[in-house]
């Protein structure tokens, strides 16, 4: 009778590992699904009515739609190692990096910072060069995450554009928007495919 107790301690204890292996695969696939909610296109372009303008611009970007059907979504580009493999630390600066962003947009939103589109146009080359900032303090970590500099060619590639992306590979940390500013979002809207000189093809090849 005396070795009742230690048993029922044994199988506490053993119960309680059981569990706390239960929680925390629940917690970590909970945790796993609400960045990937929160980190799609859906999610950042509906969660704040704000985003609409900046949505139909990314999707006429290059990023939305490509002749691969590889795309980058919005946290692939603005959420630091969304669009790589992160380790476990980096994955936690990622969470603490999306709420503190998240948190910083809700406030926005409350206070209407950018909820006309008139507010937006004013903001958007304040927020561009934030962008931008932030792309050239990280290396340009996002872009990185796709895009590896070292193993471009093969293919269609230009040999004179794969050698300069090969120098910047061996430069160091490189800003990619110096060049590329205005990949991600395309503001302007899309001319009409009509002009003066379609219209009078058009006359010409009715009267035949």
């Amino acid at each position: 009778m005396a070795d009742e107790p230690v048993r029922s301690r044994r199988r506490a204890v053993a119960w309680a590992v059981v569990l706390g292996i239960v929680l925390g695969v629940v917690g970590i696939a909970a945790t796993n699904a609400m960045v990937h909610w929160s980190g799609s296109n859906d999610f950042c372009s509906n969660a704040c009515h704000s985003m609409q303008w900046v949505a139909e611009a990314y999707r006429r970007g290059p990023h939305h739609a490509t002749p691969s059907g590889a795309t980058a979504g919005c946290a692939d580009c603005h959420i630091p190692y969304h669009s790589s493999e992160p380790g476990a630390f980096q994955y936690v600066g990622m969470l603490f990096y999306k709420a503190k962003a998240g948190t910083r947009d809700a406030i926005a939103e409350v206070r209407g910072v950018i909820n006309t589109k008139d507010k937006w146009e004013k903001a958007r080359g304040a927020y561009s060069e934030e962008v931008k900032a932030w792309m050239a303090q990280n290396g340009s970590l996002t872009c990185r995450g796709c895009h590896d500099l070292s193993r471009m060619g093969g293919g269609k590639a230009q040999p004179a554009i794969v050698e300069m992306h090969a120098g910047l590979a061996k430069a160091g940390p490189v800003n990619c928007l110096d060049c590329h500013m205005g990949v991600g979002h395309v503001y302007e809207e899309p001319k009409k495919a009509a002009s003066h000189h379609d219209d009078a093809t058009v006359a010409r090849m009715a009267r035949r």
